[in-house]
Protein backbone atom coordinates (compact mmCIF):
# COMPACT_ATOMS: atom_id res chain seq x y z
CA UNK A 1 0.00 0.00 0.00
CA UNK A 2 2.87 2.53 0.14
CA UNK A 3 3.81 1.90 -3.40
CA UNK A 4 0.07 3.18 -4.29
CA UNK A 5 -0.56 5.64 -1.94
CA UNK A 6 3.64 7.06 -1.75
CA UNK A 7 3.67 6.97 2.22
CA UNK A 8 3.75 5.28 5.31
CA UNK A 9 0.75 4.83 7.48
CA UNK A 10 0.30 2.32 10.37
CA UNK A 11 -3.29 2.01 9.18
CA UNK A 12 -2.01 0.24 5.95
CA UNK A 13 -0.24 -2.50 8.07
CA UNK A 14 -3.59 -2.85 10.13
CA UNK A 15 -5.41 -3.40 7.05
CA UNK A 16 -3.05 -5.60 5.05
CA UNK A 17 -2.29 -7.79 7.81
CA UNK A 18 -5.37 -7.90 8.61
CA UNK A 19 -6.88 -8.96 5.04
CA UNK A 20 -4.36 -11.23 4.93
CA UNK A 21 -5.13 -13.05 8.65
CA UNK A 22 -8.98 -13.11 7.30
CA UNK A 23 -8.62 -14.88 4.20
CA UNK A 24 -5.52 -17.08 5.79
CA UNK A 25 -7.91 -18.34 8.16
CA UNK A 26 -10.82 -18.58 5.13
CA UNK A 27 -8.27 -20.99 3.36
CA UNK A 28 -7.14 -23.16 6.40
CA UNK A 29 -3.47 -21.82 6.38
CA UNK A 30 -3.39 -19.44 10.03
CA UNK A 31 -4.97 -20.28 13.16
CA UNK A 32 -5.87 -17.78 15.76
CA UNK A 33 -3.04 -16.66 17.92
CA UNK A 34 -3.65 -15.27 21.30
CA UNK A 35 -7.37 -16.58 21.53
CA UNK A 36 -8.41 -18.97 23.91
CA UNK A 37 -10.99 -21.31 21.48
CA UNK A 38 -13.38 -21.22 24.15
CA UNK A 39 -14.40 -17.73 23.57
CA UNK A 40 -16.21 -19.67 20.57
CA UNK A 41 -18.29 -21.57 22.66
CA UNK A 42 -19.51 -18.83 24.38
CA UNK A 43 -20.52 -16.25 21.33
CA UNK A 44 -21.82 -19.26 19.08
CA UNK A 45 -22.23 -16.27 16.65
CA UNK A 46 -18.46 -14.72 16.72
CA UNK A 47 -16.26 -16.00 13.20
CA UNK A 48 -13.33 -17.05 13.57
CA UNK A 49 -11.87 -15.83 10.15
CA UNK A 50 -12.97 -12.09 12.02
CA UNK A 51 -11.38 -12.31 14.91
CA UNK A 52 -8.14 -13.58 12.87
CA UNK A 53 -7.97 -11.15 10.84
CA UNK A 54 -8.69 -8.64 13.94
CA UNK A 55 -5.69 -10.21 15.79
CA UNK A 56 -3.22 -10.18 12.47
CA UNK A 57 -4.38 -6.61 12.03
CA UNK A 58 -3.83 -5.38 15.92
CA UNK A 59 0.03 -7.72 15.63
CA UNK A 60 0.90 -5.51 12.74
CA UNK A 61 -0.17 -2.39 14.13
CA UNK A 62 1.63 -3.06 17.17
CA UNK A 63 4.63 -3.55 15.42
CA UNK A 64 4.27 -0.64 13.13
CA UNK A 65 3.45 2.17 15.63
CA UNK A 66 6.30 0.78 18.39
CA UNK A 67 8.97 -0.59 16.05
CA UNK A 68 8.67 0.80 12.76
CA UNK A 69 7.55 4.38 14.39
CA UNK A 70 5.00 5.02 11.39
CA UNK A 71 2.70 7.99 11.88
CA UNK A 72 -1.44 7.28 11.45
Amino acid sequence: MEAIHGRKSLLHNVGSAGMLGYMGHRAGVLGIPFVDPIVFYRYPGLPPSLVCGAVYGVIAGTMAGVLGGKPI
